[in-house]
């Protein structure tokens, strides 16, 4: 193994372990990352085992921040809850995001590889990210997503019945993200030893 991919990877690492070590990294993609960690030619950097969340939108990117995230499925209440402490400006969106792999490898060849098994697994958007000497970003995420504005300038802009299906709807697309990433964890394991 080259210095270079060696070093990338003792850095990404650490910055994992930092991360689980404070709580940041969501406990139920851990041993997926813990395993292609594990392996010689592979390592992950941001990845995600998908979420539903609140997101307070200001104008600029930079001015956005979280109301809710959850790695887990969520209650109606929870969203009630959320939205009653709403702030009186900017857009209030609900997002349901799929679980979203980003895996680094040595080679070419092992990057391809990566790829072949996550569209095996029923991943649709799945490509190599990034190309550097000795890295090859691979992105595995899905196609699955909700983005709905839910209040505007701390006007509620659907009832309670759009909000118990949208949470109904999203529960079971978490439900099925899970499965498919339980999938390509088999997959991954079979495969890359």
């Amino acid at each position: 193994m080259s210095k270079r991919f060696v070093n990338q990877k003792r850095n990404a690492v650490e910055r994992y372990n930092q991360a689980r070590n404070l709580g940041d990294v969501d406990e139920e993609i851990i041993p997926l990352l813990e395993h292609i960690n594990s392996l010689d030619d592979y390592y992950t950097t941001s990845s995600c085992s998908g979420r539903i969340a609140l997101l307070l939108e200001m104008g600029s990117k930079k001015d956005c921040r979280w109301l809710g995230k959850w790695h887990r499925e969520i209650t109606l209440q929870k969203l009630i809850k959320c939205l009653d402490d709403m702030p009186p400006e900017g857009v209030v969106w609900f997002k349901y995001e799929s679980p979203i792999l980003h895996i680094a490898a040595k080679t070419l060849e092992k990057a391809k590889k990566i790829l072949y098994i996550a569209r095996e697994s029923g991943y649709k958007r799945v490509g190599i990210q990034g190309l550097k000497k000795e890295r090859f970003l691979v992105e595995v995420c899905d196609t699955e997503r909700v983005d709905c504005p839910l209040a505007e300038n701390g006007i509620l802009l659907v009832d309670e019945g759009y909000l118990k299906y949208l949470v109904a709807f999203s529960n079971m697309r978490f439900r099925r993200g899970r499965m498919k990433l339980a999938g390509l964890e088999s997959s991954l394991s079979t495969n890359l030893g």
